[in-house]
């Protein structure tokens, strides 16, 4: 377990709860490039604690969430999910449109943008944004190719 995560939910008056433990540790060694869904999360500490509620993941999920130790990411297809934020600040995402495979891009393009002028013309006050960019990945296109050459 990340000694920092739990030190940050010391810090903000939060008990480290084997269930708040599991739900972290889901997180650390889930072993797969996907953002969870709260569903998800839950069938995967369900495992180990039976008697866990979905309702107890989601208000654990919400806490993490306000501390900044995950993201809710939405790809827009109506599921939220839930990532480890590595550096305490949000992500971006490639994200295919044949398996649903996600991976974070390493750099957020509205700071690429001309410091926000645009928002300042229009006086307004960003306090959020997302950014995904919807394809297909390499594996999908190499599969798509090779359906194509057999038919």
């Amino acid at each position: 377990m990340n000694e920092d995560l739990l030190k940050r939910l010391r810090e903000n008056g939060y008990k480290i709860t084997p269930q708040r433990q599991e739900i972290l540790n889901v997180f650390l060694f889930k072993g797969s490039k996907l953002p969870l869904s709260a569903e998800e999360v839950y069938l995967k500490v369900q495992d180990k604690y039976q008697n866990i509620s979905l309702d107890t993941v989601y208000r654990n999920l919400g806490v993490l969430q306000n501390l900044k130790i995950i993201n809710k990411v939405n790809f827009h297809d109506g599921k939220s999910r839930y990532e480890l934020n590595p550096g305490g600040d949000h992500q971006h995402h490639l994200i295919c449109l044949e398996c649903g495979s996600a991976e974070a891009i390493n750099f957020c393009p509205l700071k690429l943008l001309d410091n926000n002028s645009f928002a300042a013309e229009k006086n307004f006050e960003i306090r959020e944004h997302t950014f995904e960019l919807f394809g297909y990945c390499s594996f999908c296109r190499e599969r798509s190719i090779e359906a194509d050459n057999t038919q």
